[in-house]
């Protein structure tokens, strides 16, 4: 898959989806599909616009991704898309305005047509609107479609739906909504190994500081290592236990032995088992997650 830089000229014929991508959920997975089977006709090169970092963290305090721009790269390329431009929301990209944003777009890169959804905005403040992008590409000669949003049991899939089911620990609805596993990845960390004492040695991931935070809690997760899948668990959040505040995602993969640190490892989550909760002793811990792990088996 090919990176293009927002702001360099590439001569490669695209045809371009235009969104921010940040879930690619089913209803983004539906714009990315018509933009490939457009670029095909039309003997070009599909690609697919995204931010490289949250946008919220510019326009509001609401902070987090559902993914990260390196795991949003891993979903992309799983759909087989060919190409992605790519630059950072900034405060001075905040302040471009909707046609110096498309004129930017056109002058850089050769534009044969435009997919986007029908909720799409784009420009200083979200002013631009879909029907300003079709009358831009109606000018410019370039080919235009709208892919109409989807419904999920009368609800508007969206970002933001998603979000709101992963803070509450629904997994299963948010896995529905994305049309695959949440996921979370990251580089394996050595921490204080009292999960090896325990019997329960488990790979441990600090949180990327721009990703959302999932509800607090201890849930059924999928590991696949070496192109052999394991259940695991998977304790999102701090260690009460131990009176450890900080957040991390531990996970212990039922059947594997070996070591891990340094490695890159994607946690895939299935549901939500339990709430955290503050044991007595190691001992107590060590007996809720014997019965943690016969709930996965």
């Amino acid at each position: 898959m090919k990176i293009f830089d927002f702001y360099k000229k590439e001569k490669t014929p695209l045809v371009l989806a235009l969104g921010f991508f940040d879930s690619i959920h089913i209803g983004h997975c539906e714009i990315i599909k018509r933009c490939q089977s457009l670029a095909k006709s039309l003997s070009a090169t599909d690609c697919v616009f995204t931010f490289k970092n949250d946008i919220s963290s510019v326009v509001s305090k609401s902070k987090g991704l559902v993914f990260t721009y390196e795991e949003r790269l891993k979903k992309l390329e799983k759909l087989q898309v060919k190409s992605i431009i790519s630059t950072s929301f900034t405060n001075e990209f905040s302040k471009i305005e909707s046609l110096d944003f498309l004129k930017t777009i056109t002058d850089n890169f050769n534009v044969l047509a435009v997919v986007c959804g029908e909720d799409y905005t784009f420009g200083k403040g979200g002013k631009g609107r879909v029907n300003d992008l079709k009358d831009f590409c109606s000018k410019c000669g370039i080919k235009f479609e709208i892919v109409k949003q989807i419904e999920i049991k009368g609800k508007k899939i969206s970002t933001s739906l998603i979000k709101e089911e992963l803070s509450l620990g629904r997994i299963e609805s948010a896995n529905e909504l994305l049309g695959s596993p949440y996921f979370i990845t990251g580089e394996v960390v050595k921490d204080r190994q009292v999960g090896r004492s325990l019997g329960f040695p488990t790979a441990n991931i600090p949180l990327n500081a721009q990703k959302l935070p999932l509800k607090l809690g201890v849930y059924h997760t999928l590991v696949e290592l070496d192109g052999v899948k394991y259940d695991c668990i998977t304790n999102f959040g701090a260690r009460p236990t131990f009176g450890l505040s900080d957040v991390l995602t531990e996970t212990y993969i039922d059947g594997f032995n070996g070591d891990l640190y340094g490695k890159s490892i994607t946690v895939n989550f299935k549901r939500f088992l339990r709430d955290l909760i503050k044991f007595n002793s190691a001992e107590e811990l060590k007996a809720q997650l014997k019965k943690d792990l016969g709930t996965i088996r």
